[in-house]
């Protein structure tokens, strides 16, 4: 949850497509009291027709039930016939809120509880969820193929601060096609694939001519991240932001300690002669990339020779400013994954040292 004391919401809104972690923006309301079923009563009113509301709890052990139950009886005694859409009594969903249009009728509430205030408001905007599928399932895919899913692009290039992006392990262009949608207007990549590099340029193609864009430049070549330091695009772009190969990928069934160190092992090789050859560039833009973690019967199992290779070749830099609070590991990183996957991503900001 982040709190922002501001008026100027309209450019908030104008950048929420992008923003990746965000599931919703809400507008705090200034008449709550500590009832929500009294803010939510008073707001309504006014209202015409059958009322239909959603309601969220945050950070509380508040019996949302009981909330719902309470707000339906104090809207009936004023003569308001509604109707709440959680089902089961549970949050409501992004597809939720929108398939029941609650956006537009401003009636999405939330209540969050934090140490020592709560904060109540409505819904003012909620993540696209059809956007997201329709660039995701509309482009090119490989289910061989590790798929950095669009919001993860979206916050690594974020983290990044840079608009010329250069992703030398391109995969299927999903940092790119996320980059040009940002309406940043240079794109560089590669890949040891020239499979890759096409199905990049599919996909590239698709996004250019399905969404609006501002891009001019996108310029590919064939190469293995090995050899990076003879790449042209260390001095035309300022910044790396990629996903490097992550390995096999593992069912819970078939994944051991054994393959996993087998699995670093081979992917050391990679990842060391990219770091020799960035330091040996002597590149000097930001680097964000995800390196593999995995989880083995609730345990996460990290890769520890990464970190002391980092010390050799970078340092680590915050994820964002140092004024800001932010939930990450001792390493300054940031963890990303889905409850039902083996491999997770470990995600950095790194520089390489002069």
């Amino acid at each position: 949850v982040c709190v922002l004391d501001t008026q100027n919401s309209k450019d908030i809104l104008e950048k929420a497509a992008h923003m990746g972690g965000v599931i919703k923006i809400i507008e705090l309301s200034s008449k709550y009291r500590g009832k929500p079923e009294v803010t939510i009563s008073e707001a309504l009113e006014s209202f015409e027709g059958k009322f239909r509301y959603g309601l969220s709890v945050l950070w509380t052990q508040k019996n949302l039930k009981a909330l719902l139950m309470e707000t339906k009886k104090l809207l009936k005694e004023k003569g308001i016939s509604t109707r709440f859409v959680n089902k089961n009594f549970s949050n409501l969903s992004s597809a939720q809120i929108i398939g029941e249009d609650l956006v537009e009728r401003k009636t999405d509430f939330t209540l969050i509880v934090t140490w020592n205030v709560e904060y109540f408001g409505h819904t003012i905007w909620v993540q696209d969820i059809d956007a997201y599928s329709k660039r995701d399932y509309g482009k090119t895919r490989d289910m061989q193929v590790w798929m950095l899913p669009p919001k993860l692009a979206q916050i690594m290039i974020h983290i990044s601060e840079w608009k010329n992006i250069y992703d030398p392990f391109c995969g299927l262009g999903t940092v790119l096609t996320e980059s040009i949608l940002m309406q940043n207007t240079v794109v560089y990549w590669s890949d040891i694939s020239q499979e890759n590099i096409e199905k990049t340029k599919e996909n590239l193609n698709y996004t250019r001519k399905n969404f609006p864009n501002k891009v001019k430049t996108t310029e590919t070549l064939v190469l293995d991240a090995k050899w990076i330091s003879s790449s042209p695009f260390l001095k035309k772009s300022d910044a790396i932001v990629t996903e490097w190969y992550l390995g096999q990928v593992f069912q819970k069934y078939s994944v051991t300690e054994k393959k996993i160190a087998e699995e670093k092992q081979w992917l050391l090789e990679i990842y060391t002669k990219f770091f020799e050859g960035l330091s040996r560039a002597n590149y000097s833009w930001i680097i964000v990339v995800c390196f593999p973690f995995w989880e083995i019967r609730g345990k996460y199992h990290y890769f520890d020779e990464i970190y002391d290779l980092q010390k050799k070749y970078s340092k680590n830099l915050p994820l964002l400013p140092s004024h800001q609070e932010i939930k990450h590991t001792r390493s300054w990183s940031l963890l990303y994954k889905r409850p039902d996957q083996v491999v997770g991503r470990e995600i950095f900001k790194l520089k390489i040292k002069k």
